[in-house]
């Protein structure tokens, strides 16, 4: 190395500052899991029809977590709740960003000065005179407002006085000047149009921070055209929604400057946004089916109906058609259907006209363009033709050199395509995802198998989208366009137990780093620096693969850095020996690396063995932890072979020094206490007895303990969400923290948890101890909010769930936001005969509820139904009504069919805060109004139910739902998989490298040892503290096993694997060219490593116990079963692995070869074989 002195050491401290700008700033370049800085809950609805098994759901969640994160590097977990509903969590971003965004959010709050309240201005409209003007400047209470509704007041007062004249004159009965009474009512009817197209265009002015908010989520692509032989940009579809909107606001005061001052805001966090740092960044990526389709499109003229497919379009939208031949379905980019201006023109002004030109039926709907495709077998390839899928998508180019998606389909796929191809070949066939046409049908010139390209004006971003949903599969069910509800959560872990872990955490790094240079000197400080290196390396790569910071992936770290440490350890305790054997610094250095560099290669790459099979078999949960311990592994090798190799160069060889004193090398005492004379292979018997204890103690607490051990991530449970009440003296909702409600859940002698014990101490519910208690919506602190939930293994039988229930309400029933029953006119029908429900034929409000005055605007529910709550009492606030709606909307009675419906509250008497007479409009698409009795039965009767119990049933908690677990069932048998994939490639490269499968098996051995007895002593936990509770007080609790474990005993799989491959590689070592290892062999390797050994472990251990007793109850779990698998792997790398590589038989050839230094046996001659 000192040859290329100049050129390694530039190429390193380049590397070092090419990962330090990566990190640099870490708040924004490095992101945190959910477990530690929180996220973001969404909760979705899936529609599933009544054939649809259970398993539905699962296989649809497999198939998104590879869409959205098929390396399970985003840390983003998807959870069932109940039937149809499935809640996706996903880490909040960095702290830059968030600040950002919040002040995103901020700038659009500004937007409800120029936002109306439709329902309010409805209501002011009914009355007269001067009550309406009142009621209508009472909603002028910004300048906006003002600017907007001032317009709809004068012309109300001109059409009342317009009227007022009309009926004087009638009523005085001057009759004889008819002209007179014309021209009055000719006024009055004008001035009533008047206001009415006053208030439509008040309201069409009326813009909120939702509405922009979804402006932004339109592409930002430009469409380019070619017009008189140039190139023309047309506005992208976000820039000509922004182009409407600020014609509309600009006319307003301060409208333009507010405008200005959200896409101000919105560019600065778009600019530090990247990868899943947004919600909409999800939501995105969840949207579509993923379901590909091909369908012939219908020649004009092919279908006699067309005229009235045409005709249901336009007055129903594309779900209400009606016909068993056809469909229509959106063209998903309008930009591939023209070329010019006067085409784009062409296209708008006439659009069936246009498509017909073009070969194709088409129209236009609510802004989108449809084509008419055929819907009958031999006419299309759907999901519906038989069981044929996808099994390549990828990015290609089309003959114009464009970006295109090229497909490929399996055997019976391209089977069904010829059939059909070549049964239309001059037809036109659409290419569908997700039941978008993707581009213009191409005609089919001859028979198509198995390959095809989807073509089109493709973005980056459509094709990365298009890609990723074809390769991860189809849907089984159909999500919900967006999310029912959006969330932020606490960490998982708790801010405050967070903080008390980060801070145990330095202290460990502290007293780690403390020792080292105590122990080695500068040696030590050597170390500090390889160490701070390797932690750069890792870090840059994470963050260039914007990985996200979990518990398990730091499990990986700590591995990473024990690793490196022990690296350090292995090179250090060389150079003491080579300087006790009398050598110089120089050769010391140089002699230490040549012997550790096959130690640290092959401790290493056995944990890159296991690193990759997780990687490439296991489950999304456990590929991040896999991921960050293999880069971490390469780092590891890299620093303490080249970046700690390069600082010895500089400081020997170039720098001259000739001395590098060590503790042990300054006082001898201590160092003849490294190297003990110990017979090992003596203690056989007792090592045995010791882990055949173990071992055995593991197995039955495993099979005793059973499924008792598992976390809710692993068995599903109840999750209660607490709504605290508002404090009556000041109105603001009462707050509490984390720390609070967990203790009244599991605390405090009062608990719910003291006094299920105190009843049956056997009882299913005392698992409520290891409740988590997840903070909702928190405050800046982070653990205080007025809304959380309690998730817990507990209630997954009803009468659990009853009996749990009772439990939380009795124990917050001071605090909890309860709702008294409703009561309403009408709502003693137990049907809707005679009920007020009534069907929406008109788009007028009020003329389907026989009340001519509601003139409220319902034209997007036309078709559905109405259901009309008048003399509310007591009255609710607006809110409060919509929440009791929406909890039972979800209840399972319900679920199945509601939560795919469109509804609003539309307040008709009172005010927000106290509703006294409203009216609830549903739509169903899949519903017609024209079928009577579906309408009834499934629309209208489910509705009325719906609003009757919302409305008459008393409701204390917030919310109750099963959930199942985060984690897949197939993990248990990847992990099986992975399991045996990795212990056969282990087998192999040990075998290879070390001449024998003796070893081998010595190394799976002690690592299965290790892992049962670890895993057996997590279910000692809960049984000591059952039965001796003045262990509680150590810190002893009833461990569960979830992600955080899974973590801890894969580290512990490399702790083992390391500790046991660095004693293993010393046996070869002193074996020498004997193809045995002798029991003085053994023995003297084992004492030759008991000092690294004891350092490595010792360091680590007491850097795990720091964090057990000062990390908080976030790092308990975790922590403990590190403590365990570290004082077994130390074991059994000295009393299994390397005993079990000793045999008392020498193989005949090898009785020629003793080993050096073997007391007990000598060469023998052995006799020739005989020749006759």
């Amino acid at each position: 190395m000192i040859h290329h002195l100049y050129r390694n050491t530039i190429l390193v401290v380049l590397l070092l500052l090419l990962a330090a700008t990566v990190i640099y700033p870490p708040k924004e370049n490095l992101r945190l899991g959910k477990d530690l800085a929180g996220g973001v809950s969404l909760t979705y609805t899936i529609y599933l029809d009544r054939a649809d098994t259970d398993d539905t759901v699962d296989q649809m969640i497999e198939v998104l977590k590879k869409r959205v994160n098929p390396q399970g590097l985003y840390e983003i977990s998807f959870v069932r709740e109940g039937r149809d509903r499935m809640v996706v969590t996903m880490p909040l971003p960095t702290e830059e960003v968030r600040t950002l965004k919040d002040a995103l959010d901020t700038e659009l709050e500004r937007l409800d000065d120029y936002s109306l309240d439709v329902a309010a201005i409805e209501r002011a409209m009914r009355l007269a005179g001067p009550e309406r003007r009142i009621a209508l400047e009472a909603l002028m209470d910004t300048p906006g407002r003002k600017a907007m509704l001032e317009p709809v007041v004068e012309a109300a007062e001109r059409a009342e006085k317009a009227r007022t004249d009309y009926n004087m004159a009638v009523a005085a009965q001057q009759f004889a000047d008819t002209d007179e009474v014309n021209r009055l009512e000719a006024e009055a009817a004008s001035a009533v149009r008047a206001l009415t197209e006053a208030r439509k265009a008040a309201l069409a002015r009326s813009v909120t921070p939702q509405r922009v908010r979804a402006m932004f989520q339109l592409s930002p692509e430009a469409a380019r055209i070619k017009e008189k032989g140039s190139l023309v940009e047309l506005p992208s579809p976000r820039q000509r929604a922004f182009d409407g909107l600020r014609e509309n606001l600009g006319a307003l005061p301060g409208g333009a400057e507010t405008l200005d001052s959200i896409l101000k805001a919105h560019d600065a966090y778009a600019a530090r946004a990247r990868g899943l740092d947004d919600p909409n960044d999800l939501q995105r990526l969840l949207r579509g089916a993923g379901v590909l389709e091909f369908r012939i499109a219908v020649r004009p003229g092919a279908m006699s109906d067309e005229e009235n497919l045409r005709t249901q379009l336009k007055q129903r939208g594309p779900e209400g058609v009606e016909s068993n031949s056809a469909k229509w379905f959106p063209i998903n980019k309008l930009e591939d259907w023209y070329e010019s201006l006067e085409q784009l023109q062409a296209l708008q002004d006439n659009p069936s006209g246009v498509f017909a030109g073009q070969g194709f039926v088409g129209e236009e709907y609510d802004g989108w363009y449809y084509l008419l495709l055929s819907d009958q077998p031999g006419l299309r390839l759907t999901p519906a033709e038989g069981d044929w899928r996808l099994t390549r998508a990828g990015q290609g180019t089309d003959e114009l050199g464009r970006p295109s998606i090229t497909f490929e389909l399996d055997a019976r796929g391209a089977v069904l395509m010829g059939k059909m191809t070549e049964a239309n070949i001059d037809q036109p066939m659409a290419i569908l995802l997700d039941g978008r046409i993707y581009s213009r049908p191409p005609n089919i010139n001859s028979r198509i198998a198995g390959n095809g390209q989807i073509m089109g004006n493709f973005s980056p971003l459509e094709i990365a989208y298009v890609k990723q949903t074809l390769a991860a599969g189809a849907l089984s069910a159909k999500l919900s366009e967006s999310p029912i509800s959006v969330e932020n959560i606490a960490p998982d872990l708790g801010a405050d137990n967070l903080r008390k872990g980060l801070e145990a955490g330095w202290i460990s790094l502290i007293a780690v780093g403390a020792f080292m240079v105590f122990w080695y000197f500068s040696n030590g400080v050597v170390s500090l620096i390889a160490l701070a290196c390797n932690a750069l390396i890792l870090l840059a790569v994470m963050s260039l693969a914007r990985t996200a910071f979990t518990l398990p992936g730091i499990a990986g770290v700590v591995l990473t850095f024990g690793m490196a440490v022990d690296s350090n350890v292995l090179i250090y305790e060389r150079i003491r020996e080579e300087l006790l054997a009398g050598n110089d610094l120089k050769t010391s250095v140089r002699v230490a690396f040549q012997k550790v560099f096959s130690t640290i290669v092959d401790a290493n790459i056995t944990n890159l063995i296991v690193c990759v099979v997780l990687a490439y078999t296991a489950t999304e949960e456990v590929k991040g932890f896999a991921i960050t311990l293999g880069v971490g592994v390469v780092s590891t090798m890299f620093s303490a072979l080249v970046i700690t190799r390069l600082i010895y160069v500089w400081l020997v060889d170039r720098w001259g020094l000739i001395k590098m004193r060590q503790l042990p090398l300054a006082v001898p005492a201590l160092n003849n206490l490294l190297e003990p004379k110990i017979d090992w292979i003596k203690l056989r018997p007792l090592f045995l007895v010791l882990s055949a204890a173990g071992v055995g103690l593991g197995i039955f607490m495993i099979y005793h303990q059973g499924e008792k051990m598992l976390d809710t991530e692993f068995r599903g449970g109840t999750a209660i969400t607490l709504q605290l009440k508002r404090d009556p003296a000041t109105g603001e909702r009462i707050t509490r923290t984390r720390e609070q409600i967990e203790q009244t859940v599991k605390g405090d002698a009062d608990s719910i948890y003291q006094k299920v014990v105190a009843v049956d101490p056997e009882s299913p519910l005392r698992d409520i101890r290891n409740a988590d208690i997840v903070v909702v919506d928190p405050e800046s602190d982070g653990v205080t909010s007025d809304r959380f939930d309690i998730r817990t293994t507990v209630g997954q039988t009803p009468e659990e769930q009853k009996e749990l229930l009772d439990l939380v309400t009795v124990a917050f029933e001071d605090v909890l936001d309860s709702r008294p029953a409703l009561s309403f006119l009408g709502a003693e029908s137990p049907s809707i005969d005679g009920a007020p429900v009534f069907k929406i034929i008109t788009g007028t409000l009020g003329e389907n509820i026989g009340q001519p005055a509601v003139a409220n605007e319902v034209g997007e529910y036309v078709g559905g139904v109405v259901v009309l709550l008048e003399g509310i009492n007591p009255p609710p606030t607006e809110d409060g009504l919509r929440e009791r709606l929406s909890y039972m909307r979800e209840q399972s009675d319900f679920a199945e069919f509601a939560l795919k419906r469109s509804w609003d509250v539309i307040v008709l008497e009172g005010t927000r805060n106290a509703v006294t007479t409203a009216a609830i409009v549903v739509k169903d698409p899949a519903i017609s109004m024209y079928d009577e009795d579906t309408w009834r039965t499934r629309l209208a009767s489910t509705e009325w139910n719906i609003a009757r119990s919302a409305l008459t049933q008393a409701t204390t908690l917030a919310g109750v739902q099963q959930f199942s677990a985060e984690v897949a069932k197939s993990f248990q048998a990847k992990a099986i998989v992975a399991m045996l994939l990795s212990f056969l490639l282990i087998l192999i490269y040990v075998w290879v490298r070390f001449g024998s499968v003796r070893y081998s098996f010595a190394a799976i051995i002690a690592l299965v040892h290790d892992v049962t007895i670890a895993v057996g002593l997590i279910a000692v936990a809960e049984v000591l503290y059952e039965h001796f509770p003045f262990l509680r007080t150590i810190g002893i609790r009833p461990f569960k096993i979830d992600l955080a474990l899974v973590a801890a005993l894969l580290t512990i799989v490399g702790y083992s694997l390391n500790d046991t491959i660095v004693i293993l590689d010393r046996v070869r070592e002193e074996r020498g060219k004997l193809p045995y290892a002798t029991k003085d062999v053994i023995n003297r390797a084992i004492s030759m490593t008991i000092s690294r050994t004891t350092i490595t472990s010792g360091t680590t251990l007491v850097a795990v116990i720091v964090l057990f007793f000062l990390g908080g109850d976030a790092l308990a779990s975790f922590t403990y079963a590190l403590m365990c698998g570290i004082v077994v792997g130390t074991y059994s790398s000295i009393a299994v692995a390397a005993p079990l590589v000793y045999t008392k038989k020498i193989p005949a050839p090898a009785a020629r070869y003793p080993s050096y230094g073997d007391r007990e046996r000598r060469p023998v001659a052995l006799e020739e074989p005989s020749t006759t």
